[in-house]
């Protein structure tokens, strides 16, 4: 399958094979990539100061807006201290780097993203996926003399049970680990992610995310206690390579002040969310009913999986058939907060033509 080369034309089309697509695609949630603030602040910051501070973070490369990212992100999550890297991959790399030399056993989740089991293979750090059941993880983490160290993303498809991995976090001298990369900007009172939306705060967490998904920008993230965040400066993925770009910096301020600005605006998104999925289910889809914008629809068969995506293009909505590493082919569906009840219904439509085939 070869990777579609895609042009937004707007923030809901794309332009694929010299056609335009309503398109339900990717992860720019709130559409803040366009939004003229962030293109705004990124613009004076590539006016002021070019394109990248020309150094690593440890050399001459910190610049003022990094500092006041990591700020910005230490108060928008409450947290004690944060750390800006140019890609949520690197934070995660620098995370677990961070942590290598600890007397850990990482217990990840099975469906993490590539970049927490990548990073945890780099570390080096002992590994095993986390059990099914809460009571088969307490059973072992019990029996192995490690202290434990919780992986995983804080939204999938589902919501992974972030409480108990806490209580067990706690209660065995660990830490929990919270890729918040997909929650930001969608889950919690605030939109600060599944670790608010659980309404959990605990010295045992540590999260990390990206801010190029609701957020609009680019780079990544770790925060949580100041003495972890020290260990993370010193790391080679911190430290040693060139400093994110300062208009995605700058973009990324503008791009948290907006979600800290529209609580309602996210409010609003999760009830919509959550009355599509609501719909799907209604149709036969076995999509879990919560409120949050990714809908994930595998079709094993493959004649069945080409006439969906016939069936969309016929409609003339991008089809979004995903081909990630390490996961089954799926169609990943997106809703975003700029598209209106027609654009949904448009896509609901096919999926309930589909769903009777």
């Amino acid at each position: 399958m070869q990777t579609p080369v895609l042009e937004m034309t707007d923030s809901l089309h794309v332009r694929w094979d010299d056609k335009e697509y309503l398109f339900f695609g990717g992860y720019d949630y709130h559409r803040l990539s366009r939004d003229p603030g962030l293109v705004s602040a990124a613009k004076t910051a590539l006016d002021r100061f070019g394109l990248n501070s020309g150094g690593a973070r440890i050399t001459t490369g910190t610049h003022p807006l990094h500092l006041a990212l990591e700020a910005r992100l230490s108060a928008f999550f409450g947290t004690e201290d944060s750390a800006f890297l140019p890609a949520g991959f690197m934070a995660n790399l620098a995370l677990m780097e961070a942590l290598a030399g600890e007397d850990y056993l990482c217990y990840f989740h099975p469906e993490c993203h590539p970049s927490l089991t990548a990073a945890i293979r780099m570390s080096d750090l002992p590994k095993i996926a986390i059990a099914e059941s809460i009571e088969d993880l307490e059973a072992e983490i019990a029996w192995n003399e490690k202290k434990p160290l919780i992986v995983t993303d804080g939204l999938y498809g589902t919501l992974p049970p972030l409480p108990d991995y806490l209580k067990l976090a706690e209660k065995y001298g660990g830490l929990l680990i919270i890729d918040e990369a997909h929650a930001l900007g969608i889950l919690g009172k605030h939109g600060r992610g599944a670790a608010e939306h659980f309404g959990l705060k605990s010295e045992r967490i540590l999260l990390s995310g990206s801010l190029s998904k609701a957020a609009g920008a680019s780079g990544g993230f770790v925060s949580g206690p100041a003495r972890y965040l020290d260990a993370v400066r010193k790391t080679c993925a911190y430290g040693t390579t060139s400093a994110a770009a300062l208009p995605l910096a700058a973009a990324g301020i503008a791009g948290l002040d907006f979600l800290s600005a529209h609580t309602d605006m996210i409010a609003d998104f999760r009830e919509r969310c959550l009355k599509m999925k609501q719909a799907l289910a209604g149709m036969g889809f076995p999509v879990p009913v919560i409120p949050t914008p990714v809908i994930g629809i595998i079709v094993p068969e493959a004649d069945k999986a080409a006439a969906l995506k016939e069936a969309l293009i016929k409609a003339r909505i991008y089809p979004s058939l995903i081909r990630y590493p390490g996961k089954a082919d799926y169609f990943r569906f997106a809703l975003s907060s700029a598209h209106s009840d027609e654009d949904i219904r448009r896509l609901l439509d096919v999926l309930d033509v589909f769903s009777n085939i």
